[in-house]
């Protein structure tokens, strides 16, 4: 079976952005699932866009392919409804005919999967980062409002020098290749989710 995920990033139109939002999900992927066939990944860059794509390639998929939607929610996520019904809902998006069970969600953010691992973001900044400005939870990263997460993160390394502070386009990609997957499923049930079908996916 062939995997391919259109994910939210690289929305700047920048090669390089792109190449690293691909190459940051595609090392995340394989950590999830070492060993195994590894999904394409697409950086579409805005979520609208995203979206697109994957309805446009869902038409297209041809048996053992599959089309996989990984967006923001942008806002928390009710308990007890699915992805598709919480972009729905939130941004008008029809799902008709298309493979609802393929849709995954980051809540409210990427960077709330960061904030999920604070050893691997002391060890990318370095001494001068600072883990107490992270007041959160980081059992708990839906519970972040998005507004928070990067204000936090930027917070965090307002002192580092090496690196400046948190940047999206310019840390966020490198940061997702080294946080350690089963830090953020525990704290991301959503994440769990996304993780439980790399690991076995569902046969359309």
């Amino acid at each position: 079976m062939t995997i391919t995920i259109y994910v939210e990033g690289g929305g700047d139109r920048n090669k390089a952005t792109t190449a690293r939002c691909r190459q940051g999900f595609a090392e995340y992927c394989r950590r999830v699932a070492p060993g195994r066939p590894q999904p394409k990944i697409v950086a579409c860059g805005g979520r609208g866009q995203a979206f697109d794509r994957f309805k446009t390639e869902v038409g297209r998929q041809k048996t053992g392919e599959q089309c996989v939607l990984l967006v923001d929610s942008e806002s928390p996520v009710k308990s007890g409804i699915t992805p598709a019904t919480h972009l729905h809902q939130r941004d008008g998006w029809s799902f008709a005919n298309l493979p609802t069970q393929q849709v995954f969600l980051m809540v409210e953010a990427m960077e709330a999967w960061l904030l999920a691992d604070r050893s691997a973001l002391a060890a990318f900044y370095g001494a001068e980062f600072r883990p107490n400005a992270l007041p959160y939870d980081e059992r708990h990263v839906e519970a972040i409002p998005k507004d928070d997460l990067v204000a936090s993160l930027q917070r965090a390394t307002v002192a580092v020098k090496t690196k400046g502070r948190y940047h999206k386009t310019g840390h966020a990609f490198s940061l997702l290749a080294e946080i350690d997957p089963h830090k953020v499923e525990a704290a991301s049930p959503h994440a769990a989710a996304f993780h439980l079908f790399l690991l076995a996916p569902t046969v359309p």
